[in-house]
């Protein structure tokens, strides 16, 4: 690069780093150049998500002492061997050095080298670089954490993956083996397990392949309480049967609002489980056992969904919210993955609609994960990060929004006939 680095700052959101230019000997009483040199020009990306992660391939001694002092720590994931690995340059920047293999075709990591590059990733101090010898390895590996430690299905992280321009996703025509082992390596939609998290949160989410609805079953790992959240009734006994495969007690049915496109099953498991009480926003006009309005909670052990009135798609439609790390929010067919539910019917208004996803919803932290009442595409979870920047339907302006959703002249639901007088009295004709 021909030049010294100037100061050390952790910014690794700029597009260039600063460097001083010497003076040749014949110059001595010249003042030094400065240049501003592209991280692009050194084969640096820096992705907008998750923002303070660089990926790189070799380098130069030169440059990788420029760069450290951008950055707290630094993943090498070849052989530290490597000519390519300059680790004194590292140590003398003072930063956290970590060395993992992360092979590439023909060989695919192990399960145990995967597992160690993704516990780097989430102990290591940011911001991070990662290095490989072409920047594309390192790509695949903080993809793959990303979608691990957000729940993504195969289909989720290839939308992030081409959203956020991972290179060895978009623009890598020897990377086929790598897509393809990292694909292999993450559930399709339907096919994802129950999980316990670190907030005492016993989690499932199911899937209805002929609506595309999701249902979430979202359990108080302490108190062994729980919460149904948009059930289909076609899936009733499915999901009863999770229930007790979980070994969970069922005390609320709730809905996002009410539905179009399927009859919901609250009806028909308060009747098979008494106990059971249905919840759904006072503004929907439905039957319930419990209505809600914007700010009240449905607690289950020591957990609790928190309504949030997000009305648009239909006029009684509630986002719920439950807080944790990271928090999550059920959006129904308010907010969809890159997209939201239509306006045209049910008292709906895409001007509401806009409003209440850019103060209710855009809101929220970035990483909060989204949860969708739908989705077409074999997609399953986004982060409210995500959809700012990348829901283009959301991104237009408030006008633009509004003649889009006039335009879209969609047919209606095919069960909309039935669904809606059938949801209206929580999915029983009593």
């Amino acid at each position: 690069m021909g030049g010294v680095c100037l100061g050390k700052s952790h910014n690794v959101l700029s597009e260039a780093i600063r460097v001083r230019v010497s003076p040749g000997a014949s110059q001595q009483d010249v003042a030094p150049d400065f240049a501003e040199v592209p991280l692009e020009t050194l084969g640096v990306h820096v992705p907008v998500l998750p923002g303070d992660v660089g990926l790189c391939g070799d380098l130069s001694a030169t440059d990788v002492a420029c760069l450290a002092g951008r950055y707290k720590a630094w993943l090498y994931v070849n052989t530290p061997e490597s000519p390519n690995f300059h680790r004194a340059e590292l140590e003398r920047a003072g930063i956290v050095i970590d060395v993992k293999l992360f092979p590439g075709p023909p060989t695919m990591p192990s399960e145990a080298q995967a597992v160690a590059v993704l516990d780097a990733l989430d102990s290591l101090p940011r911001p991070l670089m990662m290095q490989c010898t072409s920047g594309m390895r390192v790509g695949a590996a903080l993809l793959l954490w990303l979608a691990k430690r957000r729940g993504y299905s195969a289909m989720s992280a290839e939308q992030l993956a081409t959203d956020i321009s991972l290179k060895f996703y978009v623009d890598c025509v020897r990377c086929g083996p790598m897509r393809e082992w990292l694909m292999a390596q993450l559930p399709a939609q339907d096919m994802l397990c129950a999980q316990t998290h670190a907030d005492d949160l016993i989690f499932k989410q199911l899937f209805d392949p002929e609506t595309s609805t999701f249902t979430y079953l979202l359990g108080c790992g302490a108190t062994k309480e729980a919460v149904l959240i948009d059930p289909v009734l076609e899936h009733k006994d499915r999901d009863l049967s999770t229930i007790n495969e979980l070994g969970l007690q069922l005390r609320y049915v709730v809905n996002t609002h009410c539905h179009a496109d399927h009859i919901t099953s609250g009806g028909a498991i308060r009747k098979e489980w008494p106990e059971v009480r249905t919840v759904i926003s006072e503004a929907s006009g439905a039957k319930a056992d419990v209505h809600v309005r914007d700010g009240d909670q449905v607690k289950f052990g020591k957990l609790a969904l928190e309504a949030i009135a997000t009305p648009g798609h239909t006029d009684g439609c509630i986002t719920w919210l439950l807080q944790g790390a990271p928090s999550r929010v059920f959006t129904g067919d308010t907010l969809l993955i890159r997209g939201c539910g239509r306006t045209d019917f049910q008292l709906g208004n895409a001007g509401s609609l806009y409003d209440n996803v850019h103060s209710k919803i855009f809101t929220l932290p970035g990483e909060t994960l989204v949860y969708p009442g739908h989705d077409y595409k074999g997609r399953n979870v986004s982060t409210v990060d995500e959809e700012k920047r990348f829901n283009t339907r959301l991104s237009e302006s408030r006008e633009g929004f509004i003649k889009f959703m006039s335009e879209l002249n969609l047919p209606y639901p095919k069960q909309i006939d039935a669904a809606v007088p059938a949801n209206m009295v929580c999915g029983t004709q009593d």
